[in-house]
């Protein structure tokens, strides 16, 4: 019976914890597949209802929406601006 080489038993340790960790991130992986699809056709199903919302708004009321989300993004702008010392 021959002694086992030590560099071989270290290299079969470590392709061995390769391997379960391959393993580990192909699950992972198939896990964020999944999770990614889910949110993707929440986005798709949230983006229908947004559409069937400013569809049945008025032009007038779509430019008053408009204006007044111009309205935020530039308070917020603004207060970004204040908090980074930028100007």
């Amino acid at each position: 019976m021959s002694v086992p080489d030590p560099q071989q038993v270290r290299f079969n340790q470590l392709f061995g914890d390769i391997r379960d960790k391959l393993e580990q991130l192909k699950r992972r992986n198939l896990e964020l597949e999944k999770e990614n699809r889910k949110l993707q056709s929440e986005l798709k199903k949230r983006e229908r209802q947004a559409k069937d919302v400013f569809s049945s708004l008025g032009e007038s009321e779509r430019i008053a929406l408009r204006h007044q989300i111009y309205g935020l993004i530039a308070r917020i702008d603004k207060h970004l601006e204040e908090s980074t010392g930028e100007d």
